[in-house]
C-alpha cells in the first residue's frame, strides 16, 4: 500500500520533469532499490509525458522561419564568393620554377628590416669598440696613478 501512495504523490512526475529536490531524488533512489517495479512506473511516466507533449504540441506558423531569417539577415553577413580583397596571397607556384613570387609590400618590409638590422649591428659594434677604448684608457690611467704612487716620495 505504501508503494501506491508513493506513486500517486507526484514525486515520480517531478523527478522525470527534473524539478525534484535533492532530498526527493535521494528518497526516490532508495525506493527504487527497495521496489524494482518502481522503475517500470518511471518509464511509464516518461512515456506519458512524451506522448502528451507530442499530441498537444503547437506548431509555429509557416511564415515564422522567413521572419526569423529576415531578422537575422544571413545573406547580408556572408561575404560575396568572388570578393578576394580581404585575403593576402603568397604565390608559391612560380612560372619558371626557380623563383617564388611574393607580394611587393612583403618585399619592401623584408628590405627595410634587413637594412635596419645592419644599422643596428653597425651601432652595436661601434659602441662596443668605444666602450673597449674607454676601458683601456681607464686601465692606463689607473696604472699611471699606481706607478706615480709607487715612485712618489712619501
Amino acid at each position: 500500500m505504501e508503494l501506491n501512495h508513493y506513486i500517486q504523490s507526484g514525486i515520480i512526475e517531478s523527478y522525470v520533469l527534473g524539478i525534484a529536490t535533492a532530498s526527493e531524488m535521494e528518497e526516490l533512489q532508495q525506493m527504487r532499490r527497495l521496489y524494482p517495479s518502481l522503475n517500470a512506473e518511471i518509464i511509464a511516466v516518461e512515456r506519458r509525458i512524451e506522448k502528451t507533449a507530442l499530441e498537444e504540441a503547437v506548431l509555429p506558423s509557416p511564415y515564422l522561419k522567413q521572419r526569423i531569417f529576415q531578422h537575422i539577415n544571413w545573406r547580408e553577413e556572408l561575404p560575396p564568393p568572388d570578393d578576394k580583397s580581404r585575403y593576402t596571397f603568397i604565390n608559391i607556384h612560380s612560372k619558371d620554377t626557380q623563383h617564388i613570387t611574393v607580394h611587393k609590400w612583403w618585399r619592401l618590409f623584408f628590405i627595410i628590416t634587413f637594412i635596419l638590422s645592419k644599422i643596428c649591428l653597425f651601432f652595436a659594434i661601434y659602441f662596443f669598440l668605444k666602450y673597449q677604448q674607454s676601458r683601456e684608457k681607464e686601465k692606463e690611467a689607473e696604472q699611471q696613478i699606481h706607478t706615480e704612487q709607487i715612485t712618489s716620495p712619501k
